[in-house]
């Protein structure tokens, strides 16, 4: 199916005031000097775009997925956009579709995209996929395509598919696979559902995961007890694997990923069921056979999507900060500084505008801050340092 060119939308200047802000670990809501930049809108059009990939040596083009099913070859520069084709048939139901993608860490040479996505096995049973094919970009082609993993079982829920993707510092591929709206899934050994997936980069299985010696577990498992993670980033300092997730009411949170580790969900969050605010299971603190997080929000909703560390050029004040989108009703973009790993909330971002953040990345040629938003008309916005 042909996507018409996007235009370069307007640039929008405005000098932002950081907000005062509330930190779900009862830190106060302290007060921020302003932040200065300005907003560009890079591209128009986009139906439910879910994740954007740079391309490596090209500081002018980006992948785009949107969730219909469509994966776009973006410039950056004029908005224009271009549909990839041999992106396998997905399942555009309920919270699924075209979700995460992500390129090969030697993509130069490699030019493998990796891409996840929901997709049906027998009729209305739907389950979380990781493929990947090589990128021609003159011909506008995912070469090869092949299905590297299914995270099963499949079921016939249309939530909780995930799913983000990183690489880490091995080329060994993680992936978030929500619990598909079944807590119990995400602490049974014996499902994918509700857990982080470690992949080699052809997607075999590697041989130090920590549950391959177990013939009862599924050996795809890095971590469980994961609700449904839309956010992951390498630091790239520590190179650890962060992570954020969905609580129920409330219980939202960031943990660092542990091999082997039970992250509690649903036996230790502080979620609370939704309606009635009742406890769900016990407080991490007290469940010493589960990860604490290292942040949460126990009172206010703070549904998290997209995760990105700011180590870039353009913006030298927020160096070492961690930005998160914001989805329901937390429709802004939050900045986090760090204390090793300690995290404070620090400022709201484009809290006015009205926008689900679907996904936020920094631009490793320019430093800019890309930002996705959530909706059936969307746009691609970049934020680019104030003129002086």
């Amino acid at each position: 199916m042909y996507r018409a060119p996007r235009t370069l939308g307007m640039v929008i200047a405005l000098a932002v005031l950081g907000g005062c802000l509330h930190s779900g670990n009862g830190n106060g809501r302290p007060e921020q000097p302003p932040g200065d930049f300005e907003v560009e809108e890079v591209a128009q059009g986009l139906e439910h775009p879910w994740a954007l990939a740079f391309l490596p040596g090209d500081e002018s083009r980006a992948l785009v997925t949107e969730r219909p099913g469509r994966l776009l070859l973006l410039d950056l520069d004029d908005g224009t956009g271009n549909e990839v084709t041999g992106v396998p048939n997905v399942a555009a139901v309920g919270q699924g579709g075209l979700l995460d993608v992500a390129l090969h860490p030697d993509f130069a040479n490699t030019p493998w995209v990796y891409l996840t996505y929901s997709s049906e096995g027998e009729p209305g049973e739907y389950a979380t996929h990781v493929g990947r094919g090589r990128l021609n970009s003159e011909s506008l082609e995912l070469e090869d395509f092949e299905v590297l993993h299914v995270a099963t079982p499949f079921t016939s829920g249309n939530g909780h598919f995930g799913s983000r993707m990183v690489f880490d510092e091995h080329w060994r591929l993680y992936v978030t696979v929500g619990d598909r709206r079944n807590r119990d899934s995400a602490q049974d050994l014996g499902s994918h559902h509700g857990k982080t997936l470690r992949l080699a980069e052809d997607g075999s299985i590697p041989s130090d995961n920590p549950f391959v010696a177990d013939d009862d577990a599924k050996h795809a498992i890095f971590s469980y007890g994961h609700r449904n993670s839309q956010g992951m980033a390498v630091h790239p300092e520590t190179t650890r694997i962060w992570q954020h997730e969905h609580g129920e009411q409330a219980g939202d949170e960031i943990n660092i990923l542990e091999a082997g580790g039970n992250f509690g969900w649903p036996i230790a969050t502080y979620a609370r069921e939704y309606g009635s605010g009742e406890p769900i299971g016990d407080l991490p603190p007290d469940n010493p056979d589960t990860v604490d997080p290292i942040h949460y929000w126990e009172d206010d909703a703070f549904p998290p999507s997209g995760m990105a560390f700011y180590f870039g050029e353009a913006f030298p004040d927020w160096r070492g900060d961690l930005f998160i989108g914001g989805l329901g009703d937390r429709e802004y973009l939050a900045r986090f500084t760090l204390n090793g790993e300690h995290v404070r909330e620090e400022e709201r971002l484009l809290e006015d505008r009205g926008w689900r953040i679907r996904d936020v990345r920094v631009n490793p040629h320019d430093g800019n801050i890309y930002v996705l938003i959530d909706d059936s008309d969307a746009p691609l916005i970049r934020l680019v340092p104030a003129d002086e």
